[in-house]
């Protein structure tokens, strides 16, 4: 069931100081190995974008025959700091992607 990993993402992400490299901290502590976080900078903020690869025994990836497959999670922003505190609509799809 992954109704505890969706709850454990919304705590994490529901917070004002949320970044990217806490919830890289909490993939690793659930056993991620390659995770990356790039953050892109602007003149009205910034956001984090993450990528966790999980290769599998027998992926593309992991230089074996089978096709790696991916989850998306190019969903837009969880939050609309500074202007609004908490999630927005559209985090739902990201919170989800994240625990799977």
């Amino acid at each position: 069931m992954v109704l505890r990993q969706v709850m454990e993402v919304y705590e994490l992400v529901d917070s004002a100081t949320a970044d990217g490299h806490q919830m890289k901290a909490y993939l690793e502590a659930c056993g991620g190995k390659d995770i990356e976080v790039k953050t892109i900078t602007g003149e009205k903020g910034k956001t984090d974008f993450i990528r966790i690869r999980i290769p599998g025994s027998r992926g593309k990836s992991a230089g074996k025959e089978a096709p790696t497959l991916g989850i998306l999670g190019r969903l837009g922003g969880l939050g609309a700091r500074p202007e609004m505190i908490g999630l927005v609509s559209d985090a739902d799809g990201a919170i989800v992607a994240l625990a799977a």
